[in-house]
């Protein structure tokens, strides 16, 4: 075990190390075209990417590098008009919960702390969205130029840049999450209540979701909204080039940004980041040998010292993403890949051995003046076991949903192939497939829970929970490359640069496309498992068995089950009407024009009609926010805590099961599309390629496909029932 010296310094060090690294690369290359340098550069390079003959044959324009150049430029300008649009709601709504919700729901002796707490970790989500937003579109701009080079150079940068993106935000989350346990800690030293530490500190992760949820909910919806409409425009037709030169500018400028914007999977990730960081704190008040230790400090981060170990691992593993050569694009991008995770799932069971030095090796958990609720020794080797769990079950899931949602696979192939049969059969066996397919995730995660509970209590959830993601690093680089790859490639098409990088560009994509599901899946578990622990806190806080069968508590289930539909109902209608809007309201600039003035078209697109569009989705995201906020306060002050957390419990299970079956549908329609739209021999028939077209639209927009359904609703819902466990403690 370590001393609170030797943690700061670890702590420290490592932490400032991952943003350091991240910002040599952000920094050292050019992220940017705003500048009239940046904008002549991109041209030079854009120009060099054409093959002559091919030009001359087909007569195309010379000033297309230019028309390029320009787009990418109004994508830009936008995605930083967004950035503005959501900074503002969110302070906004930050200083209205604060304010309001924040000063009446937190216990006495504890505003202040939880002030901080909250602020601080506002402040770091809106700093990890710019730089997600400017990664993203950076990203994009150089894939073209990668991929003239060679298969190899485009792995490295776009797996490149997503990995040192999730280690930066690893590092600033970490090392800020120890600043916050140590002036919170100070802020505590007189409280007689260990709880009000706990309260304190959960300010930080849930000031991380409030600010979160609208770059998370509000860009997703705005995202999912336009691509539907966007899809539907195009219609028959996957890649740009093909009916580029019909295509309204508009059209092409909606089509890229929403692609950008409806893949949030880093901002899921962020609140699996902070959470984790978080949840030591509050779940180890409940330990007097940790809570009252001198050696506090040392203890609490005992966890995070085996995390860190095992990034360090994946750092070393991410140099090492070309290691593996193949001729054929597909077989060298799935190939290297795969032995990413292979290498970093081996290296994660040797590191969590290290959680035998780094907490100690026994202590006591539990309130000693409420032994009903529970007490007991934990061992850090039952710890570590916990830990052991988690990485196999994370592998397992892993390759479970890969192998039903991976079109390389005969379930996503039969989705695609049944469609010849008649139309919407693919819908229905996609569905069929995502709700029998969820059993094996529900009690995967269910049993795991029990014997991690068994083995060391909510102690041993912890360790499942460093388990389940000590992965995540080498899953979200990953996740990058399967999603911007696919914009690289429409991008090339766009442009129509020469077949060499159309060619390596689509290989790369047919196979990462594949292996999004991973990091969509941890994400979800890691969720889940976290909403266990907070529900598990806020029984321990509450010092008495609350969970009865009695009216109260039976209220507070079926508001729970009802709020997780309502949510899903309201994003759902939110990207239905802008979806509707884009296709047939005359006010929202024609998206369907076919020519309208460029220079007309860039002043909508960046400084108003995305703005406006991403407005109206945060409107709704605000709904379901206060939505949320009332049930809870509703159940909690008027039916009591046991009623407030049945409504948390059946929130998540319910959560749980909708995650769980629309990773599987929503994936597996994408990927038939895929399976249709990219190989030669399925396009033969126009009507099975419409088809599977409207079973991903069906997919993003009903199950959104791209990510995860409801996670920052669910987990608000588990930390204000957590902060108000004390206000809703009542006969």
């Amino acid at each position: 075990m370590f001393t609170d010296l030797s943690v700061y310094l670890i702590v420290s060090i490592f932490c400032v190390l991952a943003i350091a690294l991240f910002l040599l690369g952000f920094l050292g290359t050019n992220f940017s075209i705003k500048q009239e340098e940046d904008y002549q550069n991109l041209i030079i390079d854009y120009g060099n990417l054409y093959d002559e003959q091919e030009i001359d044959e087909q007569n195309w324009k010379q000033e297309l590098p230019a028309y390029i150049a320009t787009y990418l430029q109004t994508i830009e300008i936008s995605l930083k008009e967004l950035y503005l649009n959501q900074l503002i709601i969110t302070i906004i709504t930050s200083a209205g919960f604060l304010l309001i919700i924040a000063s009446w729901l937190t216990p006495s002796g504890t505003f202040w702390g939880f002030f901080i707490s909250f602020l601080w970790g506002t402040i770091i989500t809106c700093v990890i969205a710019y730089l997600i937003i400017a990664v993203k579109i950076g990203t994009l701009l150089k894939i073209p130029i990668k991929a003239s080079i060679g298969k190899e150079d485009i792995l490295k940068w776009i797996y490149g840049n997503g990995f040192f993106t999730a280690l930066f935000m690893g590092g600033i989350i970490t090392l800020n999450s120890l600043f916050i346990v140590l002036i919170m800690k100070a802020m505590s030293v007189q409280s007689t209540k260990p709880e009000n530490y706990a309260i304190m500190v959960s300010g930080f992760p849930l000031g991380m979701l409030i600010s979160g949820i609208y770059f998370r909910e509000g860009m997703s919806v705005t995202g999912r909204g336009i691509q539907a409409a966007c899809d539907l425009m195009i219609k028959k037709e996957q890649y740009f080039g093909d009916i580029g030169n019909s295509l309204s500018y508009t059209t092409k400028i909606a089509a890229g940004m929403s692609s950008l914007m409806a893949e949030v999977n880093f901002f899921d990730s962020m609140l699996v980041l902070s959470l984790f960081v978080s949840m030591p704190s509050i779940v180890l008040v409940n330990s007097v040998d940790y809570h009252y230790s001198d050696n506090f400090i040392g203890k609490i981060f005992g966890i995070q010292l085996v995390f860190i170990l095992s990034w360090i691992g994946q750092l070393l593993i991410s140099f090492l993403s070309h290691i593996l050569k193949n001729d054929d694009a597909v077989a060298f991008t799935a190939n290297n890949v795969r032995c990413q995770i292979l290498m970093s799932i081996f290296l994660s069971l040797c590191f969590v051995i290290f959680s035998l030095l780094s907490l100690p090796k026994e202590f006591e958990f539990g309130d000693k003046e409420h032994s009903q609720i529970y007490r007991e020794k934990v061992l850090n080797r039952d710890f570590m076991g916990c830990g052991f769990i988690g990485i196999v079950v994370s592998a397992i899931l892993i390759i479970y949903y890969e192998y039903l949602t991976s079109h390389g696979y005969s379930v996503a192939q039969k989705v695609a192939l049944i469609s010849y049969k008649a139309p919407t059969l693919n819908i229905i066996q996609a569905y069929s497939i995502g709700n029998i397919g969820q059993i094996v995730p529900a009690l995967l995660i269910a049993l795991s829970l029990f014997i991690s509970y068994k083995l060391a209590s909510l102690v041993g959830i912890l360790g499942l929970f460093l388990g389940y993601i000590m992965n995540i690093y080498i899953l979200m680089g990953i996740s990058m490359l399967g999603t911007l790859s696919g914009d690289g490639l429409k991008l090339s098409f766009l442009a129509q640069f020469a077949n060499n990088i159309k060619d390596r560009l689509h290989s790369i994509t047919w196979a990462a496309k594949n292996y999004i599901v991973w990091l969509k899946i941890t994400n979800a578990g890691a969720l889940i498992i976290a909403a266990i622990l907070i529900i598990g806190t806020a029984i321990f806080f509450s010092k008495t068995f609350i969970l009865l069968l009695n009216g109260y508590n039976l209220f507070g289930f079926l508001i729970g089950f009802g709020l997780a539909y309502y949510n899903k109902g309201i994003t759902i209608f939110i990207v239905k009407t802008i979806c509707e809007e884009a296709l047939y309201d005359e006010k929202s600039f024609q998206l369907r024009k076919n020519k309208p003035d460029e220079e007309i078209a860039l002043e909508n697109f960046s400084y108003t009609y995305f703005p406006l569009k991403n407005r109206q989705g945060n409107y709704y995201v605000l709904v379901n926010l206060l939505s949320c906020t009332i049930a809870v306060l509703f159940t909690g002050i008027i039916f009591g805590h046991g009623a407030s957390i049945s409504l948390a419990i059946s929130n998540l299970f319910i959560n749980a099961i909708m995650m769980f079956q629309s990773i599987l549908t929503g994936t597996v329609l994408k990927n038939a599309f895929i399976y249709n739209s990219y190989d030669q021999q399925q396009q033969e028939t126009s009507q099975v390629l419409s088809v599977n077209l409207y079973g991903d639209i069906q997919g993003q927009t009903v199950e959104e496909s791209q990510n995860i359904q409801n996670p920052y609703y669910m987990i608000y819902i588990m930390l204000i029932t957590l902060v108000g466990i004390e206000l809703f403690k009542h006969d």
